[in-house]
Parts: C-alpha cells; sequence; structure tokens
C-alpha cells in the first residue's frame, strides 16, 4: 500500500491541545547504520547528559508481555536508546488488563497499583478502611514482577542499556528521564502527549486496534510498505533522529509487529531471542526433575492445550481434535496399553516398562482429565502437572512480593519449559503460548546440538 504525506499521520487524543503524533516522512534507510564487528551498535548511549529513553505499556497475558517486551529491546538497540523495562503484571482471573488505549491503559493500572498499596496498610492503624473491605481482596493477587528474576539478561544488557521500572506511574517514569512535569497540566496523561521531551506512539483515545502501528527496518523509496494487518507504517531510522528524550508507546504486541528486511538485524533480533531464556534456579531444578521422571530431555513428546477463554474455549473440541491427530503422527497408540472408558490412564514406570510412548500435556484446565477426555482415551501414557505434586514443592511456598505465593505464576512457565524439553511440541492454534513453547524448543534443541559440535573431536 502506497502512503501519501498527509495519510502517514497518527491519531492523538485531542489536536486542539495535543502536539501532532506524526512520523517522521523522510525516509532514511536502516542499512545506513552503523555495526560494530561484532555487530554491536557503533553509536553507545554513554553520556547521561544527552542519554535518551524508550519505554511501553504491559497489557494482558503474560506471553503477550513477552512478545511486547521482545520488540521494546529491538527498538531500543535500532534506536539507540536505554529501555526503560516495565514489571511483568501478574493477576488472577478475576483481574485483567486487555489492551485499551494509551491514557486508559494508564488509568487502569494506576488504579489496581494504588488499591494494591492501601491493602498492603490493611493491617495499619492509619489505613484508608475503603481498600480494606472484603470486595478488593481480588486486587492481592496483582504482582509487579522483574524481567530480571525470571530470565537471563546478561546478553542482552552488552548491547543495550536497561532501567527496571517498578511502578507504572508517569510522574516515576519523568524522574527517570530527568525530565520536568509541566506545573500547570491538569493530569500526568495531557502533560505526556504535549511535553516537548517526549514523544507519544499511539493511536489516541478513540480507537482500540491494537495493531494499528508497524514499525520498519528499511526504508522504500516509493513509500510502499507491507503493513499486513496494520495501518500506519513508521521507519526506525527516522525514530532514531528524534531529538525527544522519551520515546513512549502504548502497546508494542504483536508477533510481526516490526517487518524485517535488514539481514544484520534479523540476525541479531535472533541472538537476542536465543540469549533470552529462562534462568530462575528454583524453577529450573524443579523443571530437570520433572523432565528426568519423564524419561529425560528428548525422550517424551510435548503438548500444549488452551482451553480457558474466549476463542480457545469455543473451539476447544475441533482443537482438541487437531492436536489428536498430529499426536498420532508421532505417538501412535499400540495394542498393547489400550485405554478403555473405565480406567485410568497406565503409571508413569508401566509406560516405561513397557516402552510406550510418554506424553506431557500444559494446559490451563482445572480439570485436565474430565475436559481433556479424548486424549486421554486415546493414548494410554498421558501425564500433567497434576501427577508430579511432590516435585513442585519447592516453588509451592517461593514468595516476591510481601508472602503472596507464586505458584500460580510459575505453573505456566513450569508446563512450558517442560514440554520444551520433550522430543517435539504440539501446539494449540493461534496461541501465543504455544507459539512460544515451540519456539523455546527449537532454541533448547539448537543450543544442545551447538555444544555436541563444538565438543566433535573431529570438527
Amino acid at each position: 500500500m502506497t502512503f501519501s504525506k498527509e495519510i502517514l499521520k497518527c491519531h492523538h487524543v485531542d489536536t486542539s491541545k495535543a502536539k501532532e503524533i506524526t512520523p517522521e516522512l523522510k525516509p532514511v534507510n536502516v542499512t545506513n547504520l552503523k555495526f560494530g564487528p561484532s555487530g554491536i551498535n557503533s553509536f553507545p548511549n554513554t553520556s547521561v547528559k544527552n542519554e535518551k529513553f524508550l519505554t511501553y505499556l504491559p497489557h494482558s497475558q503474560f506471553h503477550n508481555q513477552l512478545i511486547e517486551l521482545k520488540n521494546a529491546i529491538v527498538l531500543a538497540y535500532l534506536t539507540n536508546r536505554t529501555l526503560i523495562m516495565p514489571p511483568i503484571l501478574h493477576f488472577t482471573d478475576s483481574l485483567a488488563f486487555p489492551y485499551e488505549p494509551l491514557h486508559n491503559l494508564y488509568n487502569h493500572l494506576n488504579y489496581v497499583e494504588r488499591v494494591k498499596k492501601n491493602r498492603l496498610l490493611c493491617n495499619i492503624k492509619d489505613s484508608r478502611r475503603r481498600y480494606c473491605s472484603p470486595k478488593f481482596s481480588k486486587y492481592d493477587s496483582f504482582m509487579m514482577i522483574n524481567w530480571e528474576e525470571i530470565f537471563d539478561f546478561s546478553w542482552i544488557k552488552s548491547q543495550i542499556k536497561i532501567i527496571n521500572k517498578n511502578e507504572l506511574s508517569i510522574e516515576g517514569l519523568y524522574k527517570i528521564c530527568n525530565i520536568p512535569a509541566k506545573e500547570t497540566t491538569i493530569n500526568e496523561f495531557q502533560d505526556l502527549y504535549n511535553n516537548e521531551n517526549v514523544y507519544v506512539i499511539s493511536q489516541g483515545d478513540k480507537l482500540r486496534n491494537r495493531y494499528y502501528y508497524r514499525f520498519f527496518d528499511t526504508d522504500n523509496s516509493d513509500n510502499n510498505y507491507d503493513l499486513d494487518n496494520y495501518k500506519v507504517p513508521y521507519l526506525i531510522s527516522n525514530l532514531r533522529k528524534r531529538e525527544e528524550k522519551l520515546i513512549h508507546t502504548d502497546s508494542l504486541f504483536g508477533s510481526f509487529r516490526i517487518k524485517y528486511e535488514d539481514e544484520r538485524v534479523i540476525k541479531w533480533r535472533s541472538d537476542m531471542m536465543r540469549s533470552l531464556k529462562v534462568s530462575h534456579p528454583i524453577l529450573l531444578d524443579v523443571t530437570n526433575n520433572i523432565v528426568n521422571e519423564l524419561s529425560g530431555v528428548e525422550n517424551f513428546l510435548g503438548v500444549h492445550v488452551r482451553t480457558g477463554d474466549g476463542i480457545f474455549k469455543s473451539n476447544m473440541g475441533n482443537t482438541i481434535d487437531l492436536i489428536i491427530e498430529d499426536m498420532k503422527n508421532i505417538a501412535k497408540p499400540t495394542k498393547k496399553m489400550m485405554v478403555t472408558s473405565d480406567s485410568e490412564n497406565h503409571s508413569l514406570n508401566n509406560c516405561k516398562l513397557q516402552n510406550e510412548r510418554i506424553i506431557f500435556i500444559a494446559t490451563d484446565s482445572s480439570n485436565p482429565r474430565e475436559e481433556l477426555t479424548k486424549i486421554f482415551l486415546t493414548f494410554p501414557c498421558v501425564f500433567t502437572l497434576g501427577d508430579f505434586e511432590e516435585f513442585i514443592y519447592p516453588l509451592r511456598n517461593y514468595t516476591l512480593d510481601r508472602n503472596i505465593k507464586m505458584l500460580n505464576f510459575f505453573y505456566p512457565l513450569l508446563d512450558l519449559l517442560i514440554i520444551a524439553n520433550g522430543m517435539d511440541v504440539i501446539g494449540t492454534p493461534n496461541s501465543t503460548f504455544s507459539k512460544f513453547a515451540i519456539y523455546y524448543h527449537e532454541i533448547l534443541t539448537y543450543d544442545k546440538h551447538s555444544k555436541i559440535l563444538s565438543n566433535d573431536p573431529l570438527k
């Protein structure tokens, strides 16, 4: 699609008050950026006085937030900016943080954060009694977790500077960036849009299409850009030239949010994503123990079945049928251990003795043996996390936030790590969890084979 200068504009909150939020129109090819011999950006952001920043707002479930983070890392690297990294938002099903326009999402997140902070004071004499009511108890499960508690950022931090942000206010953001707030501004959000030190990339307050803008690492002389499901193109080379101290986007969710054409950028992104592996020691120990119990790395089949909400819940029957067909291609049921309708699956030890293919299912189902009955009746040796409760004990009492247990946060990650260590991963169509599990499996396989090759004396 070809865009005129008038079309290459982004919507904003109030055209009468806010400054226009428009991509620069003169394209500069990102291939003109200089890369050092190791691929490191040759314009390191070292001067504190001249330091520039980039940030975004997280939303939705964990794996959507992870996609946002990866896109932010790429943008920070290519624009030579320090990444202000928001925390992981963890919450139970009673809370939700779906995509919203920027100011709505800020208001929502700030409200939940405020309620949570006040509830932590409920045992103190001067606490705000309103938030101590049981009707606010659902906010107790809300946690903000530092990404570096869970993932290894050592390689990424050799490429870009990262500042962890442990709260979500605009005031706190300004303090990090040393940006003065306007005293005459009625609210923080209005100041975000009107502040000459901030460049906001947003679709405004009316549109609710989270796939609104797409970034391009290479310009086209004819202004013809492949937007796919997106609406507005942004050239990364133009963002790199922005003089504002802070670039602030709303959503960065979307596996295709950035269009990659430069081979060096593609390689850098691939190296970055391979480096971003789970590093939490207790989580890895528990994973290894369960994987070993399942006969070891690449000796079982990993499957992910999402059932919990939205389109996944309504399509569950069809999804299970598709997954069973895929499973049969790898783990064809044998006659020697057929499952009957009135029997439970065979024990893990019996499956090992009979040399049956062991299958581990990662799922958000609260009752997998009932909801996924068809799978259990088709294959004799199917297991879930519920079969390994004794192995999970080290995670059961782990806390980060005022003795709030984190098991509900660890469960999906544990599921993911287990199936990623299997011989293959069969996933649920259109699930970001499945896509990440499959990719993580590929990373682990790549690392394993690379280690074997590096130790090969004939190499």
